[in-house]
């Protein structure tokens, strides 16, 4: 997080708390100066800045069209040449600095990017050496944070630690083996804890029931058959469960270019094993059951084989949760599917839940503290302070 050029951080660095920062949150911290190196940078003055920003980026028709919201702007003077000094045989000394992040409702720290459109939501502290000249510029160390919003109602549902209940959603359709023959209903329901919010860093516990009715036949003839249509998964990694984002970017609101976006951020079950969290998964499968022909129709003794499994666990997220400013928009959508055999045949949920941050105040972070709250889920580039759209004027 605190990497920088050499050259930049020979004359100065910045050093604070790493901490996931909330508004209206304290951030203290001191700038170190290496006068020796200020002299040889010819540095005539030092200050610090904060500064967030909500970015977007979207490439069309040829043209790239941008849009910056500016969340949190704030500057102090440090030293200038002939002020402070270091103590006799010693090239350094520290400078304190103290910010108040805006108490306003601000976004959480977010980064998304795609091979025409991009977004973020940054914020981070920086130290600038200026320098006289245009054309020459000035020096800097940044230190990226993290930011999530306070949230009352996730709060109390993690302090909680208990639910009264279960709400269901599901999903029913017909599949057949080919393209002729009887249909089959294959039904999936979720059961999410009957919670208002999914709040970070909390366990949220979950049901996946898969239920499939067969085709009718004769009594017979189900008796001969050894398995039954359509099949059951066995193993819950044979289902897909995630969390998926769903972005509404916009640039250069008066030209009105928007663009979407949907990318998974979180996979429960399924997918490859380094991409999902290594939970335990209780399984229900109990033997299936023949249920007769309500329909007087039908020819007495007809029916279909029912079968059922369920999957329960635990699943916890530590991705940005949900937000909306003039230029992003974020939401998120819980999807299952559950593969049949035969073309067409998955079967798809999509559930709207709301993702908050489930915190009241900053939750401070250490290397060495066992059982620390996991770190926000950001991309290793919103870290990186060499890259472009933090500043617009090199020289400020």
């Amino acid at each position: 997080m605190f990497s920088k050029s050499k050259e930049a951080r020979a004359a100065l660095a910045v050093y604070f708390p790493p901490s996931v920062y909330t508004p209206g949150s304290t951030i203290e911290g001191e700038v170190e100066l290496n006068f020796r190196h200020l002299r040889e940078d010819n540095i005539d003055e030092v200050h610090v800045k904060l500064r967030g920003i909500a970015y977007t980026c979207i490439n069309q028709d040829k043209v790239t069209l941008e849009e910056k919201v500016e969340l949190a702007h704030d500057q102090i003077s440090l030293w200038t040449r002939g002020g402070a000094y270091p103590d006799p045989g010693s090239d350094i000394i520290r400078l304190p600095f103290r910010f108040v992040l805006p108490t306003d409702a601000l976004p959480p720290s977010f980064k998304f990017s795609s091979s025409w459109q991009w977004a973020h939501v940054k914020y981070s502290v920086c130290a600038v050496g200026a320098r006289k000249g245009r054309l020459t510029a000035n020096r800097r160390h940044r230190v990226p944070f993290p930011v999530l919003p306070i949230d009352e109602v996730g709060t109390s549902v993690r302090q909680a630690a208990a639910t009264t209940g279960w709400k269901r959603f599901d999903k029913e359709e017909s599949i057949r083996r080919g393209l002729w023959g009887d249909y089959s209903k294959v039904k999936v329901e979720l059961a999410l804890a009957d919670i208002p919010v999914l709040p970070l860093f909390s366990d949220i516990p979950y049901i996946i029931t898969i239920t499939t009715t067969g085709p009718p036949v004769a009594r017979e003839k189900a008796s001969a058959e050894k398995s039954s249509f359509p099949p059951l998964p066995r193993d819950p990694h044979e289902l897909e469960f995630e969390l998926q984002q769903k972005l509404q970017l916009r640039a250069d609101i008066f030209k009105g270019s928007e663009g979407r976006a949907s990318s998974t951020v979180a996979t429960i079950l399924g997918g490859k094993k380094e991409k999902r969290a290594q939970i335990a998964v209780d399984i229900e499968l109990p033997e299936r059951e023949w249920t007769p022909v309500a329909d007087e129709k039908e020819k007495e003794g007809k029916g279909s084989w029912v079968q059922r499994v369920a999957f329960q666990s635990t699943f916890r997220l530590n991705c940005p949760p949900a937000f909306a400013v003039k230029n992003i928009e974020c939401n998120y959508v819980l999807v299952v599917k559950v593969p049949f055999p035969g073309i067409g045949n998955s079967l798809k949920l999509e559930v709207p839940v709301t993702v908050t941050s489930g915190i009241d105040k900053p939750l401070a972070q250490s290397s060495t503290a066992e059982n620390d709250p996991p770190i926000l889920d950001l991309p290793p580039t919103y870290w990186d302070p060499d890259t472009n759209n933090w500043d617009g004027d090199e020289k400020d």
